[in-house]
């Protein structure tokens, strides 16, 4: 069991602005700043860049799709 999958929701917040790696389920991987997370749908939004003018790049779902972060 990877290390995100023992936190709870709050404690996804300790992510934000945080540069990470993730690699679904499918081994797709993705890397960038992690914007914001939503504890109800256990989602986070991942941008390539942290600046504010930079596209949102990813939607990850935490529960389903992400299988290390």
């Amino acid at each position: 069991m990877s290390e995100w999958m023992k936190k709870g929701p709050l404690e996804w917040q300790d992510y934000i602005y945080k540069e990470v790696r993730v690699t679904a389920s499918e081994k797709n991987e993705y890397k960038g700043w992690v914007l914001t997370t939503d504890p109800v749908s256990a989602k986070f939004s991942l941008s390539p860049r942290l600046e504010c003018s930079g596209e949102i790049s990813a939607f990850c779902n935490l529960c389903l799709a992400v299988s290390s972060l």
